[in-house]
């Protein structure tokens, strides 16, 4: 996690990056850029807390993926601890709102089909709905990057999307380095 002051919105900012999660009750922002990437917000207006996830693989259920993942790096473990987090701010589960970004389709995989975006969209709609927590906003798939601030107090999502190359080539870059290194790890 990255922590940076902004002037245009007079708090601080703590950008997330893949396999990376963070919750808050303070007066601050939480941003991360994504790719094929997905982002789950959870937002908790009645106490003016909110957290925000960023996880790149949906996950399986085998002992190489889930039961290892100590991370938020698969949508199956970063949306759990997500939740956990925001219960262990005192935040009660039947005042969550939920919003979803990314997902864009702008990495290329040689030889096999990505549905890594797809995938990413579908587990997050999928545990939201099982955990009976109504998703409020989505803004999923395309062939976009997504840059999202989101004001912990308010629930507040600001969503810039581009195609822009030089964005795009950035994030496709950190997302194969972050791939390599996934498949490193539980290889």
């Amino acid at each position: 996690m990255h922590i940076r002051n902004s002037s245009r919105f007079e708090k601080p900012i703590k950008i997330i990056y893949p396999g990376e999660l963070y919750v808050s009750g303070d007066d601050e922002i939480v941003g991360t850029l994504l790719g094929s990437c997905v982002s789950v917000c959870l937002i908790d207006a009645q106490r003016s807390i909110s957290g925000m996830n960023h996880f790149m693989l949906p996950g399986k259920i085998s002992r190489h993926d889930i039961f290892k993942d100590r991370m938020a790096r698969y949508g199956i473990t970063a949306i759990k601890n997500l939740m956990d987090e925001m219960k262990r701010l005192g935040s009660k589960k039947s005042d969550w709102v939920a919003k979803i970004f990314g997902g864009g389709k702008i990495l290329v995989i040689e030889g096999d089909k990505n549905t890594i975006p797809e995938d990413n969209i579908r587990i997050a709609r999928i545990l939201l709905e099982i955990e009976d927590i109504p998703i409020v906003k989505s803004d999923v798939g395309g062939i976009f990057t997504r840059k999202l601030l989101m004001e912990v107090h308010s629930g507040k999502v600001f969503l810039k999307k581009t195609s822009r190359n030089d964005i795009v080539e950035k994030v496709v870059h950190t997302e194969q380095e972050y791939l390599k290194r996934s498949f490193f790890l539980n290889g």
